[in-house]
């Protein structure tokens, strides 16, 4: 088991290393000088030397190098469009982004388990059918529409949350609950599909004829069957909670991980895409990294095939 997870580290860290090179060459090929959009007005000998001073007048491996040697350093770039380092970003965004991602996941996932196992409890009943029609509306609606909905009826008109910007944890609740809606959606259906192939499985029907009591057989035995799929699409939910936090954060100004990577990108703010494209890709990769390690712990079958019990 030990040799299982040291090898879907390495695969972690390859997967990083693979993002890395893919972003930083692709960066460099996309039209557009980030040392031109600087100083539009710059003669072209002011250009070239603000290039040279950026580090671009080089050739793409040759600058790969280079900024090879600066990480080891510890050194992920200066961002010539925010006039600091790009740690300074990260660390003045990344709680903004982290605290909308926490009050998002957090809520979907209890709530979809309780909507999901409500359905499969009362299968074919008008409680099965609500939650599945809202299960899918909740999937169908875009993000952008349901936040500019919200902004003006609860910003706007009833005046309970902020519409725009950043002060303290009250910024993120909106955002956060647009950010759930489809995440709840997503995890209820599939709860509930996961729930009702686990229930008509032999080893519950055994459990019922046994005399274990149904909600006993329901939640220690059909929940946690159904424990590996769920969380198999919780965990690639995730990486696309990241990417609508891009949308989302554009629209309420609020200055995170998204909004940055948005403005770096159009900036051709080479560094700072670099990075914040890089921490993005670090999370997905170690909360997929977890999530298959989790497997080896909630499936004893895993386990011994993997050599531990």
């Amino acid at each position: 088991m030990f040799s299982t997870v040291v090898k879907r580290l390495l695969q972690g860290l390859l997967v990083l290393f693979a993002v890395m090179v893919l972003i930083f060459v692709l960066l460099r090929l996309i039209p557009g000088d980030p040392a031109r959009q600087m100083s539009t007005i710059a003669s072209e000998e002011a250009v070239q030397a603000l290039r040279h001073e950026m580090g671009i007048d080089k050739s793409i491996p040759e600058q790969f190098v280079n900024y090879c040697g600066n990480l080891l350093h510890g050194n992920l770039g200066y961002s010539w469009f925010q006039k600091t380092d790009v740690i300074n970003v990260i660390k003045m965004s990344w709680s903004k982004t982290a605290t909308e991602m926490m009050f998002a996941i957090v809520p979907a996932i209890i709530l979809g388990m309780v909507f999901g196992v409500l359905a499969a409890m009362y299968q074919h009943t008008w409680i099965d059918k609500f939650i599945s029609t809202c299960s899918i509306i909740e999937q169908s609606m875009p993000n952008y529409w349901i936040a500019i909905m919200l902004i003006q009826v609860i910003c706007s008109k009833l005046r309970l949350l902020p519409a725009s910007g950043y002060k303290d944890y009250t910024y993120a609740i909106l955002p956060a609950f647009i950010l759930a809606l489809p995440l709840i959606g997503i995890i209820a259906k599939n709860v509930r599909t996961n729930m009702l192939g686990s229930v008509g499985q032999d080893f519950v029907k055994a459990a019922k004829a046994r005399g274990v009591p149904g909600a006993a057989t329901l939640f220690g035995y059909a929940i946690r069957n159904s424990l590996i799929p769920i969380i198999t699409i919780i965990g690639g939910q995730l990486g696309g909670l990241l990417g609508n936090c891009i949308i989302i954060e554009y629209i309420f100004s609020i200055p995170g991980i998204g909004l940055h990577i948005l403005n770096a990108i159009l900036r051709r703010d080479y560094y700072l895409v670099q990075a914040l494209v890089m921490l993005v890709s670090a999370v997905f990769v170690i909360i997929n990294t977890a999530i298959d390690i989790s497997y080896l712990y909630l499936d004893p079958r895993i386990r011994k095939a993997q050599g531990g019990l």
